[in-house]
């Protein structure tokens, strides 16, 4: 069994909706959820939509190693996403990564 405070790896991913794009983005972001808890790996894959800004999106992720959340990166529902992203995001998504340390 895996011990989880020995390796946790956490990411914020934050996103904005191009205006008139927010449901698009809504949805798509949605569709990774299902796939991406399936993942190895993945413990908690959370989205969160802005409590003022509609159009603005936060991934909350834990993932037990680096390793997982870069096979997550190529798996093909995230490739497929990033492809039709371009055409939702008003900027490239910001990706923020930490260790849990308590």
């Amino acid at each position: 069994m895996i011990d989880p405070m020995a390796e946790l790896f956490t990411v914020v991913a934050l996103m904005q909706a191009k205006p008139g794009k927010e449901h698009d983005l809504h949805a798509a972001l949605l569709a990774l959820i299902e796939p991406t808890r399936k993942e190895d790996g993945c413990l908690k894959y959370d989205l969160h939509q802005h409590t003022e800004s509609p159009g603005q999106f936060a991934f909350y992720e834990n993932w037990t190693s680096k390793q997982h959340l870069d096979r997550h990166l190529a798996s093909s529902h995230v490739q497929t996403f990033l492809t039709a992203s371009n055409a939702m995001l008003s900027e490239p998504p910001k990706i923020e990564t930490y260790w849990r340390i308590a």
